[in-house]
């Protein structure tokens, strides 16, 4: 069965020469000079300006600040609920205790 189509190998070949040719930078000429100034373009491309960084640090310690202050939120709750929990407890003061608290007059 005869076909007017392209031969596949020839398309395949075809489509590797163009993608060789997409790739392949046309300036490499081998001019160290010229090398240098794209990868330091490229770099400054991906690097964020003293301006961005600023900004980037500065969110960054008011999410860690926020966090903290949770933190010790937490903290303070939880230290609330143990004393209201050793409050209800504790049974009213009696007369003969000989606890840390009391003030016995014998052991003077």
């Amino acid at each position: 069965m005869a076909t007017n189509g392209p031969d596949p190998s020839e398309f395949l070949e075809r489509a590797q020469r163009m993608l060789r040719e997409l790739f392949v930078d046309p300036r490499s000429d081998g001019d160290p000079w010229a090398e240098a100034m794209r990868s330091g373009a490229r770099r400054a491309e991906r690097e964020p300006s003293p301006e961005r960084q600023r900004e980037n640090l500065t969110f960054a310690l008011a999410t860690r600040a926020v966090e903290a202050l949770e933190d010790l939120a937490l903290n303070v709750a939880a230290i609330r609920q143990r004393l209201e929990r050793t409050d209800a407890k504790a049974p009213g003061p009696e007369t003969g205790s000989t606890g840390p608290g009391s003030t016995d007059a014998s052991s003077e």
